[in-house]
């Protein structure tokens, strides 16, 4: 279904709505009756642009700033105030709308929807990134035969670009600046960039190496900075590797205080880079603040739990998902306070997972609930909405072996590989 909305007012433009694969939803019950359109800052501030009744084929989204740059973001609600059915475009000058037509996606609530337009190949295990907030960013995987090929879908126009970049080495783990990455592998790692394809050799920096690293997942941080955790990668030997990646793109080893196999990684905001698990020896919990050359321990036990995800649910506390732990048995959900000065331990945290995940990653929805997206022992990825009362099976649109996560953007979660088509999922 496509809903046009046009802007009488100068600048001159309209807004096309999307639902891609789930034709339904507009109009399945309950059914959205009204909808708010609203551009969002890059502060977050949301400015009400109007408000109509649906179905509606006009909209006049009056006179914004010619020279903001904002997302323009959709809300549909049904006849209880409820929200049904939200959207975000991109970041857009508001100004370079006259005259054209802005596509902009939208999917039901609590649910995964597929976006326009499948990608060419449904590698597994792909590394999944978001590039310059409008494009969704896949190399590697599992399959070596591809590993080196890339896949970019854009978001503004909802289409993957017909010739992405071929990469100089088929990377294992990876990192982006803007349009710059950084590829890793067991025998070095090289610059590419995305919009030109030159690249160039990273030198190694001291105190560790590039085999230390390669597979260990990405962590970005608030101050811009990146951080490769070598301890969560799930095969080779436990490392206490972390390669450091500065705003500027200056790279630095940290090293914990144990070395780990599987563990998980996340970044809270005003303490630093948390790491918990893959290790039954050491503190369960590190912690490496934002300027530090060295990681603190923690006093949690040691966590031999391998493959669980790990998103921060506020300032202190943070939810540890999914992973097997020393019996490999499933971990169940767990919370570490990182405010709690000894004898610490996690606490529980809702209902377990329906099933066993070998490996997780956990997305933080904001209201005290997340999501988790993990494969099971077959490789079959599942997705679930956890709560400290629910946890909520979210059935995929296109059933998947090793697909992984990223956060858009957008505010949407999105599900790449094991499937050629791109899923998304909104709160």
């Amino acid at each position: 279904m496509v809903t046009p909305l046009a802007c009488s007012s100068k600048p001159e433009g309209s807004i096309q709505l999307l639902v891609g694969g789930e034709t339904d939803a507009l109009t399945r019950a309950p059914v959205p009756v009204s909808l708010l359109v609203e551009s969002v800052d890059s502060a977050g501030a949301a400015t009400q642009l109007t408000r109509v009744a649906l179905p509606a084929t006009t909209i006049d989204l009056g006179s914004p700033s010619q020279d903001t740059v904002a997302v323009i973001r959709v809300t549909a609600f049904d006849a209880d105030g409820a929200i049904r059915v939200r959207g975000a475009s991109v970041p857009v000058q508001l100004g370079g709308l006259a005259g054209t037509t802005l596509e902009l996606f939208i999917q039901r609530t609590g649910e995964l929807a597929r976006l326009p337009s499948p990608f060419s190949d449904a590698r597994p295990q792909p590394l999944v990134a978001s590039v310059s907030g409008r494009y969704l960013f896949a190399a590697g995987g599992a399959d070596a035969s591809i590993a080196s090929t890339t896949q970019l879908y854009d978001l503004a126009t909802y289409t993957p670009m017909a010739s992405p970049p071929k990469l100089p080495r088929a990377p294992k783990s990876m990192a982006l600046f803007g349009t710059v990455a950084l590829l890793v592998d067991e025998t070095g790692a090289t610059w590419f960039s995305l919009a030109d394809s030159t690249s160039a050799d990273a030198a190694v920096p001291s105190g560790g190496s590039f085999a230390e690293i390669a597979g260990g997942a990405t962590v970005s941080a608030d101050d811009g900075s990146r951080y490769i955790v070598g301890g969560t990668r799930t095969m080779g030997d436990p490392t206490p590797r972390v390669l450091r990646l500065d705003a500027a793109g200056t790279i630095s080893f940290v090293t914990l205080t144990t070395p780990r196999r599987g563990a998980t990684a996340t970044w809270v905001v005003g303490r630093g880079l948390v790491v918990a698990g893959g290790s039954t020896t050491g503190a369960g919990v590190e912690l490496i603040a934002a300027t530090a050359t060295s990681a603190t321990a923690l006093p949690f036990p040691a966590d031999a739990t391998i493959g669980a995800g790990a998103a921060p649910l506020d300032a202190a506390r943070v939810l540890l998902a999914g992973g097997l732990d020393a019996t490999m048995a499933d971990a169940k959900l767990r919370v570490v306070d990182l405010g709690c000065a000894s004898s610490c331990a996690p606490s529980a945290f809702g209902p377990s997972l329906a099933a066993p995940l070998v490996r997780s990653q956990t997305f933080a929805l904001g209201d005290g609930s997340a999501l988790v997206v993990g494969d099971d022992a077959m490789g079959a990825t599942h997705v679930t909405r956890v709560s400290p009362t629910r946890a909520d099976d979210v059935p995929l649109k296109a059933p998947r072996n090793g697909a992984r996560a990223v956060a858009l953007v957008t505010g949407a979660i999105a599900i790449v590989g094991g499937a050629a088509v791109v899923e998304t999922f909104v709160p």
